[in-house]
């Protein structure tokens, strides 16, 4: 759906356009005990100077503020505290220029400059600064969509991740047609398998259930990576959603046949005791 102001402009155009993060411009990295999925911030300047042109002319920022925040204290082996932790932080101001336009967005960076580390030791980071304005200028391109797949948490579905790794593949393979060839065959036996098992395998109405959503929800990143049109998808789509009434008309019917199967048995153990 395309949304556009008064004068016709595409609000949602740039976001469109970069939005998308291929998977080799990604790492994971541990922050805080927990992982999470880094961003290259040479793509992304990449990415901006494609959209704006080159930095200091299309597009450029500003560090309007930088400070060393206290944190956690540090204490001697008797255990008064004999210092502090440290957090680098700084404001940027990023501009750009859009369409004849100049816009801003402002976020902060921060970087642990001197801390503990899992080991117990001390470090310090004499390249804060650095990483603080990495961190700054990776979360003021994300307001404007840059890599918003990451920030918005798609890259947590490992059928995104794959998508993106396909269409990495799919633009640098040699024989297009074939590789193509290759992941619908691919795509054909996964909707085979998922049929055959909402249809026949699974033991409760329940299961079925999980397990067909679950095929379906992967079902549009499948199609994606191998570039099926919309009516071939629907059509897919239709079969799972059969495959999983017939499963649960299965289940029940069975039941149904046991519970009467049990019934017509009571009478007779009565006469018989």
């Amino acid at each position: 759906m395309t949304h556009t102001n008064e004068r016709g402009a595409d609000h949602m155009a740039l976001w469109e356009r970069v939005k998308t993060t291929p998977e080799s411009a990604t790492k994971e990295a541990t922050v805080g005990g927990q992982k999470i999925t880094s961003i290259d911030t040479i793509h992304m300047i990449q990415m901006a100077t494609k959209e704006f042109g080159p930095m200091g002319i299309g597009w450029g920022y500003s560090i309007d503020e930088e400070r060393f925040d206290q944190g956690a204290p540090v204490t001697d082996t008797q255990g008064a505290v004999i210092g502090h932790e440290l957090t680098h932080t700084i404001r940027m101001k990023l501009w750009y220029k859009l369409s004849g336009e100049r816009g801003e967005v402002e976020q902060y960076g921060h970087t642990r400059a001197v801390y503990r580390t899992n080991k117990g030791t001390w470090m310090t980071d004499g390249e804060a600064p650095k990483k603080s304005t990495s961190d700054a200028m990776k979360k003021c391109l994300s307001l404007l969509g840059f890599s918003a797949d990451i920030f918005s948490g798609l890259y947590d579905d490992q059928g995104y991740v794959a998508a993106r790794r396909t269409e990495e593949r799919l633009a640098k393979s040699d024989n297009l047609d074939a590789e193509l060839d290759r992941l619908r065959q691919e795509f054909k036996g996964w909707l085979e398998s998922q049929r055959k098992m909402l249809q026949h395998q699974l033991p409760h109405p329940r299961s079925i259930q999980l397990a067909g959503d679950k095929a379906l929800n992967q079902l549009s990143d499948r199609a994606s990576i191998a570039r099926l049109d919309d009516a071939t998808t629907s059509v897919a789509r239709k079969q799972l959603q059969d495959a999983m009434q017939q499963g649960i008309e299965r289940v029940t019917s069975a039941k149904q046949a046991e519970r009467q199967a049990q019934t017509e048995q009571q009478p007779q153990e009565s006469n018989h005791g």
